[in-house]
């Protein structure tokens, strides 16, 4: 149902016109700050979207306030950023007057009103709290079995802890299909997206009400369930170019020589990236001359780490990338939103397996090849 365990949030501004078509008032949201016990600082109002931030608006505090004003649709997820400090605080922004009370001292509890969405969004926060709780003191069992070197004791923890995990998004998924015209249930499905299957993102995301079908986080998750569909396994595969290391473009489809390909996501900063990379050189050791072969594409940004990596790994196949990190358009094809990530083509250009790992990888390979 899950896999194993950062999304794209767009902002929709939309101007609107009344029947006699005079125009209105292009905002209709206004969120007050309130500041205490900090400097006058500049804070942006931001969001995130592909892993990057994007400041869609500024102000500067004058004696500890200051006024943002936009326009708005429906709900939408902001960062109230402050310049030069890596503080911030959340807020769901609606159409109406919000205001933020922020003391800085304790910032990680900042009073807001004014947002009905926000305060469902604390509501669900509160609902999960035992879980997380409970995985936070898994942790630090976990830090301390590692400390002693203790294999057992950590491999239990974690599997103790992937079951908690597990219990916290089933109970995600049924809190979304309960409130299918919440948009804060779109938010938390997408943004908790790489962790479900195709089929579960396909139910949740048909639930929902279509009086929230023009939210940003529902038609992204359509939009990110109907790009798995294309690749799903039995599909054929999707071309794409991207540039090896020496800068040549080089297509997918110019690398399927009628051997069984692994299409393999990855990075050089990836650390379960780099951990599992001992395994597909296994794999590939083990079977290339029974007809495997392997292509790395890269979510790296810089060049020179990237080739180290390659070297470093010996990882002695056909690599790739564009250098965006995650608006890899190759990862944007394939629905990649967690690295690592592989499928397997077969010589027919079809995808026949998805995310194999360690030993699963060299167990389908032995029943295809042997």
């Amino acid at each position: 149902m899950r896999k194993v365990a950062t999304f794209l949030l767009l902002v929709v501004i939309v101007i609107g016109f009344t029947t006699s078509c005079e125009k209105k008032s292009e905002n209709n949201f206004k969120i007050t700050m309130i500041v205490t016990n900090g400097d006058d600082n500049t804070v942006y109002l931001s969001k995130r979207e592909s892993g990057e931030w994007i400041d869609i608006d500024s102000i500067q505090l004058v004696d500890g306030k200051g006024v943002f004003i936009g326009n708005i649709d429906l709900p939408e997820f902001y960062y109230l950023k402050f310049k030069g400090t890596r503080n911030s605080v959340t807020v769901f922004a609606e159409p109406g007057d919000i205001v933020v009370n922020v003391d800085m001292n304790d910032i990680q509890k900042p009073l807001i009103s004014g947002s009905i969405t926000h305060e469902t969004y604390m509501a669900y926060n509160d609902s999960v709290a035992s879980f997380d709780d409970k995985a936070t003191e898994l942790g630090k069992a976990y830090g301390e079995a590692r400390n002693n070197n203790d294999t057992v004791k950590m491999a239990e923890i974690e599997e103790e802890y992937m079951a908690v995990d597990g219990n916290k998004t089933d109970y995600m998924m049924e809190y979304a299909i309960r409130n299918n015209t919440n948009v804060v249930s779109a938010f938390l499905i997408l943004n908790n997206s790489y962790k479900l299957e195709l089929e579960d993102l396909d139910r949740v995301s048909s639930s929902f009400d279509a009086s929230i079908d023009s939210s940003t986080y529902v038609k992204s998750l359509k939009k990110y369930v109907e790009t798995l569909k294309k690749s799903a396994v039995g599909q054929p595969f999707i071309d794409f170019t991207l540039d090896d290391p020496t800068g040549a473009p080089v297509a997918l489809s110019s690398l399927l020589n009628g051997n069984y390909v692994l299409v393999d996501f990855w990075a050089s900063w990836c650390s379960p990236c780099r951990a599992e990379n001992p395994n597909v050189v296994l794999a590939y050791e083990k079977f290339h001359d029974k007809g495997f072969d392997v292509v790395g594409v890269s979510f790296d940004k810089d060049h020179d780490k990237w080739v180290e990596a390659i070297g470093v790994d010996n990882l002695t196949w056909a690599h790739v990338s564009d250098l965006k990190y995650w608006n890899c358009e190759a990862g944007k094809l394939y629905g990649i939103q967690s690295i690592p990530q592989n499928i397997l083509i077969d010589p027919n250009g079809i995808i026949v397996e998805k995310n194999l790992r360690g030993e699963d990888l060299q167990d389908k390979l032995a029943e295809l090849l042997n």
